[in-house]
């Protein structure tokens, strides 16, 4: 997903370039020579590699079993490198209507970028292809150098030296099987809406729309770390804003798996800021109250890298109690 973040207002789309993950590498390499390209975990590049062409193999092509010999002499090439972006949000100022403008334009430039995102990630094949035993595997080394083998040639000392390893459909036969399942681990983008109970200075409590936007890291597929940024509103009994923001970061747990559906729970703490128009309350310099948020989240996976959340909260600020049920996208 972080790949996919830096082309946001790139045009770019991803490419013909397939990385091999290394520790899918390490078991090929200690499999058959012969039967190690039945199967192989492919996840395609948005980047094209920096990697010189090799020469394609065919289906006729014959598989020599003669792993000590390398193909090219090794030369250093600079593997390139990325910078990530994320989602943040501050304090805004002003009465109710002031937060309400702001936070909508906030949100079109989040819905904007997630279609965004989505449509790169959506495009992009993760899962297992069949490659040709002697398909050109190019190797870029953890001392910097480069070199090209064949799938059936990488033995395992050549795979732990191996830092990446990418083919190209273009260089052999190639046959995409199966995507793989929803993964999750790396970085993640979200947004969600739907409609939160929000409760005025006269103590009414009504539901009126709300909307998250969450951007984070899953360092596994079952755990996440996300900064989250809440917003709401709805008109109060004098017709006037009543406007909420909330600022937390977020713990998500997603370990029960049932086929396409992913469930778990989430809890976060942080700081929420409330201002209500026509009341004696208005004040710019609210200094806020602290946020504690929880609730159970629902996923269908739509895609190795997109699933269609539901998430069912409860948050307590200002000392009360507030609820919301949101529903959208989460961009891995």
């Amino acid at each position: 997903m972080l790949a996919a973040t830096l082309l946001v207002g790139g045009g770019g789309c991803v490419s013909n370039s397939y990385r091999i993950p290394s520790g899918d590498l390490q078991r090929l390499s200690q499999s058959p020579p012969e039967q190690r390209a039945q199967r192989v975990r492919v996840i395609q590049e948005i980047n094209e590699s920096s990697a010189p062409p090799a020469e394609r193999v065919d289906g006729d092509t014959q598989i020599v079993i003669m792993p000590s010999i390398h193909i090219s002499t090794p030369v250093r090439l600079g593997s390139g490198g990325g910078r990530g972006g994320g989602v943040s949000g501050g304090k805004i100022g002003g009465a109710g209507n002031d937060g309400k403008a702001a936070a909508v334009v906030f949100l079109v430039v989040a819905a904007t970028a997630l279609v965004m995102v989505a449509a790169v990630e959506g495009s992009r094949f993760d899962g297992w292809a069949r490659l040709h035993p002697m398909h050109p595997v190019h190797l870029f080394g953890r001392d910097g150098t480069y070199q090209v083998r064949p799938l059936a040639w990488i033995d395992p000392a050549t795979a732990a030296w191996t830092d990446k390893a990418i083919v190209r459909p273009a260089e052999g036969p190639w046959l995409s099987l199966d995507r793989a399942p929803l993964t999750r681990t790396g970085w993640g983008y979200g947004m969600f809406g739907g409609s939160g109970s929000l409760r005025s200075v006269n103590g009414e409590k009504e539901l009126g729309p709300a909307f998250s936007v969450q951007a984070g890291y899953h360092p596994t597929k079952e755990f996440g770390v996300l900064a989250n940024v809440f917003f709401g509103w709805r008109d109060n009994v004098v017709g006037e804003t009543l406007f909420e923001s909330r600022y937390t970061l977020e713990l998500q747990a997603m370990p029960v798996v049932a086929g396409p559906f992913h469930m778990g729970l989430y809890g976060g703490a942080g700081i929420a800021y409330r201002y209500e128009d026509g009341t004696k309350l208005r004040n710019t310099n609210d200094p806020g109250s602290s946020a504690l948020t929880g609730g159970a989240m629902v996923q269908l996976e739509l895609h190795t890298r997109i699933a269609l959340t539901g998430r069912f909260g409860l948050a307590r600020a200002h000392g009360e109690r507030m609820s919301d049920i949101l529903v959208g996208l989460s961009v891995y």
